[in-house]
């Protein structure tokens, strides 16, 4: 299969999601020039808190904790330490806007880490502005006795999704519960859990022919992916600190967090930092530097800062509410299939965080080999589609509008007699255009040029809820990963969806821990292969399968290599 025809497979999970219908302390004392995320280290087997950068006294007392760069105290809670807001990089304010992370600056006194950290700039589900520049941290759970000198515990690092424009370490979007509460995950699985803030939007994936020119590299945005490269290097240092084994990180993301996870494989400056990669819904679109530098700068020309001698210097002199005013982002699925990423916020190929397009990357081999797993929802935008159809006729509309000469085939592939509904049908063909079969590409790219194990897995349970069951739509899996669906008021759980969100937590943790999800009284979750597509069908019961929607994506085979 040639890798340029499966580039527009992969460009279409441009647009990804967080899951969500809605469209989403201490004064420091010592300053650090070392930049971060400048190249793959490979990691330096973290000695927590050894105070080779920073002066930092031993740990004294339950629940502090020595870092590279000052003491924290976390709180006890349930059966865990939990460690919340830690910077892992210096706030990326003023002349720091737009360049890669630097070392979190020390500190004297005792750190209270009991509180999240700010959110990185964004617009809320009201299209209002929050957040605050200062926002690169990280939270960790770690279960009571792991600070204790027991056996080091695999870490399970999470980055969130919500489009590279939306999102936090704690919550989908601001005002909701907090989802990714890592309490229950490294409860029952005996590992450290991470959660990060990353930078989002304009702040961390602008890109433009000025600020390449100011750049070490030649080429500008992926801030954000360089902000996870930080924290991970961070994690790499300081996890030991905490019961951590650096050597057993899985990093594991959902939405444009799997996007992110994805490329991070793909990246050589992230090699050596992790040893596992789970992407939930997620897929390896990557932009040409020129391309995403072209659409980025339109965006700007249209902005009050486009007629300026100097437009960088005018945008770092907005405020950054201004800029998400004036630059947003959109994570809207709005039908259109074909079309560029190259104005969404996402992974740009830049010849430093990557060489080049992370599908061509995977296809020569050039990634880094981990085990890898990946998977998908059944109805992944089932919330999510800007449009609705309610006849045939607008169904076949529709598809006519934004497939033209290709529409017959695409109609033929999805008869609506096999659907409840036309609005089911279209969520179907873009389910499977954007999620479903790109998924089964990847999985077969990757599993081709490694020899280290690719698993799958197919999400397909309705959780049940106040309002009836729902479907097992975009980010709804994250539920059950982090256990959370009992903090949330919506959220009836069933004693079956209690049970599910033990085996997928099991499943997560032991392939953190060991590179295989298999365990004892679990269903054996088979390896993937190209022919047979093997994979776990993740329900109750949990059960296997060959073949996710193979005749939808055979023809979707077919019909993108007739696509201009």
């Amino acid at each position: 299969m040639r890798v340029t025809r499966w580039s527009t497979f992969f460009a279409l999970t441009g647009v990804l999601l967080a899951g969500c219908s809605d469209n989403g302390n201490s004064t420091s004392t010592t300053t650090s020039s070392s930049s971060s995320g400048s190249g793959g280290s490979g990691g330096t087997g973290g000695s927590g808190g050894s105070g080779a950068r920073c002066q930092v006294e031993a740990a004294s007392e339950p629940g502090v904790v020595a870092l590279d760069s000052g003491l924290v105290r976390g709180t006890k809670e349930s059966a865990s330490w939990v460690f919340r807001g830690i910077p892992y990089a210096a706030p990326p304010t003023g002349d720091k806007r737009w360049k890669p992370p630097e070392l979190a600056a020390c500190w004297d006194d005792v750190r209270d880490a009991n509180a999240f950290g700010a959110v990185c700039p964004q617009l809320d589900k009201t299209k209002q502005p929050i957040g605050n520049e200062d926002c690169l941290t990280l939270n960790v759970w770690a279960p009571d006795g792991a600070m204790a000198g027991s056996a080091p515990l695999p870490v399970l690092f999470f980055i969130h999704g919500g489009g590279n424009i939306q999102g936090s370490s704690s919550e989908i979007l601001a005002g909701m519960a907090p989802i990714y509460n890592g309490i229950y995950l490294s409860e029952a699985s005996k590992a450290i859990v991470v959660t990060i803030n990353y930078r989002l939007g304009p702040l961390g994936f602008l890109t433009l022919p000025e600020l390449s020119a100011e750049s070490a590299w030649g080429a500008s945005g992926n801030y954000g992916l360089l902000d996870q490269i930080a924290a991970l290097e961070w994690v790499q240092k300081n996890i030991a600190a905490f019961g951590g084994d650096p050597s057993k990180v899985m990093v594991f993301g959902e939405s444009a967090g799997a996007v992110d996870t994805i490329t991070l494989v793909a990246s050589p400056l992230a090699k050596g930092l992790f040893s596992a990669a789970l992407a939930q819904s997620g897929g390896a679109p990557s932009t040409p530097q020129k391309d995403a530098e072209t659409a980025m700068a339109a965006r700007v020309d249209m902005s009050s800062c486009g007629n300026a001698s100097d437009r960088v210097m005018c945008l770092r002199g907005k405020t950054a509410n201004e800029l998400l005013a004036e630059i947003p982002g959109s994570i809207s699925v709005s039908g259109v299939s074909l079309g560029s990423n190259a104005a969404n916020y996402g992974p740009i190929i830049d010849g430093h965080v990557l060489p080049k397009a992370t599908s061509a990357i995977f296809a020569a081999g050039e990634h880094n080999h981990m085990p890898f797993a990946i998977g998908t929802n059944a109805e992944e935008l089932a919330d999510m589609l800007t449009v609705k159809v309610d006849t045939e006729a607008e169904f076949q509309g529709i598809i006519n509008l934004n497939f033209g000469t290709l529409a017959p085939d695409v109609l033929a592939a999805y008869p609506l007699a096999d659907y409840p509904s036309p609005q089911h049908a279209l969520v179907a063909v873009y389910s499977d255009l954007r999620f479903t079969c790109p998924t089964r590409i990847l999985a077969s790219s990757i599993s081709k040029t490694q020899t280290e194990p690719v698993y799958r897995y197919f999400f397909t349970r309705q959780a049940k809820t106040a309002q009836g069951n729902q479907p097992a739509k975009h980010g709804i899996e994250l539920l059950y990963v982090f256990r959370t669906m009992t903090d949330i008021p919506l959220f009836n759980p069933a004693p079956e969806d209690l049970a599910l969100a033990d085996s997928i937590m099991g499943y997560w943790s032991r392939f953190g821990a060991t590179g295989s999800p298999n365990g004892a009284g679990a269903v054996e979750w088979p390896k993937y292969d190209m022919l047979k597509d093997p994979h776990l069908v993740l329900d109750s019961p949990i059960t296997t399968g060959e073949g996710v929607r193979t005749a939808q994506c055979d023809a979707w085979e077919a019909i993108l290599t007739k696509a201009p």
